[in-house]
């Protein structure tokens, strides 16, 4: 009897050795394939959210289109380490914007803004140097308060706003953003943008919420199977708040409703607090002695008519709405023609080239691959040449 019970326990020890080995080995192999992306925002009063200045990782997503060293300077940019005083010689381009600026998804020497810094010197035979500024999920409203507190420090001579209708319209009101929400006053002037409570892809400080594997699992769970989700959220295995259900209206994802011919009425509301944003913002940059541009970045459904198609067999309710997926660009063309600034759409450029081989956004994630950031370069520094040489 004794000797059965001695065999039984040697085999429970074994298979629990053999468990914890298989643990190290997922866990060791989850992180040397970087299969789970570093984190490089922290809360911030002012902004809503920012970059944590030196923090070092890699990105990648749930496809893994590609995986991406990232290093954010001591300043709190995914960017080079520059100087506040301006060299001389030199043009120095303030650039700013959302998640298409700060780039996560191709290493830095391919980003928009090297590349423009590039092409645009060796077009007008002079320094120049691009400042960049870009953090996911900003809307003008932290970009306008992070030049107000900070970028004009560096005393560009141009300011490029890169502005993305696919969501920059909708994080800029106090109602349809979900997260960053801004404060405005009464007066309708912007206060600060606040972060909210996100959950965040952690999940918590705890010994399980450190390990990369747990991350993988938990992340391919809430993501490929979200039956499996909710019932995990039901039996108080996950947060419920962890689960992140698309916001929709009327069956449609909120964020697409800016394309629609006749969007609800709250989207009104948006585009005024929006324009409001575009003017102050403006008005500092005029003030400062600088130029304001903008930048009107690509959709990807914009741009692949194959990508908008697909969208919309997930969502059926999309075909009972009229979409004009150029309107949202053609209002802040508009705006600016009204407002005298300088404006360069990059769609014409992007429809042009979509057909050549490789693709300009992402199929899944959906921002600029390399290939979309050395065009969107190509096109915006032929645009400024003219008026900086």
């Amino acid at each position: 009897m004794s000797s059965a019970r001695g065999r039984l326990l040697g085999g429970l020890v074994l298979a629990l050795f053999g468990a914890a080995m298989a643990l190290v080995v997922l866990e060791v192999g989850v992180r040397a394939l970087h299969l789970v992306p570093d984190r490089f925002w922290r809360p911030d009063a002012k902004l809503g959210t920012a970059l944590i200045p030196g923090a070092s990782g890699w990105w990648t997503q749930e496809e893994h289109e590609f995986f991406v060293p990232v290093h954010i300077n001591d300043a709190g940019r995914r960017d080079l380490d520059r100087a506040l005083d301006k060299p001389a010689d030199a043009l120095r381009v303030m650039l700013l914007g959302d998640s298409f600026v700060e780039a996560l998804q191709v290493p830095i020497e391919q980003t928009f803004a090297r590349g423009l810094e590039q092409k645009l010197a060796a077009a007008i035979g002079r320094p120049v140097e691009v400042v960049s500024m870009g953090v996911s999920g900003y809307g003008t409203a932290s970009e306008y308060l992070w030049y107000r507190e900070v970028g004009r420090r560096f005393h560009p001579d141009i300011v490029l706003l890169s502005f993305y209708p696919g969501n920059d319209v909708r994080n800029n009101s106090p109602t349809l953003e979900p997260t960053l929400k801004p404060v405005y006053a009464a007066d309708g002037s912007l206060d600060h943008v606040n972060g909210g409570k996100g959950a965040e892809d952690g999940g918590g400080r705890g010994l399980l919420n450190r390990s990369a594997a747990y991350q993988y699992i938990r992340k391919l769970v809430l993501t490929r199977q979200p039956a499996l989700a909710e019932r995990l959220a039901d039996w108080g295995v996950l947060k419920r708040e962890a689960l992140r259900p698309v916001p929709m209206e009327s069956g449609v994802p909120v964020d697409y409703w800016v394309f629609a011919s006749q969007p609800p009425p709250e989207w009104q509301d948006a585009w005024a607090h929006t324009e409001a944003l575009l003017s102050a913002f403006k008005d500092a940059v005029t003030a400062d002695g600088a130029t304001f541009v903008v930048m009107v970045v690509t959709a990807r459904e914009q741009i692949y008519p194959d990508d908008w198609a697909q969208l919309q067999a997930t969502y059926p309710a999309m075909h009972d709405v009229q979409w004009d997926l150029n309107g949202p660009e053609r209002r802040v063309l508009s705006w600016c023609a009204l407002n005298d600034v300088r404006c360069v759409p990059l769609s014409p450029a992007f429809v042009a080239a979509r057909d050549a081989s490789p693709r300009l956004h992402w199929h899944f994630d959906g921002h600029w691959t390399p290939a979309g950031h050395a065009l969107a370069a190509e096109t915006m520094a032929e645009a400024l040449r003219a008026s900086v040489q």
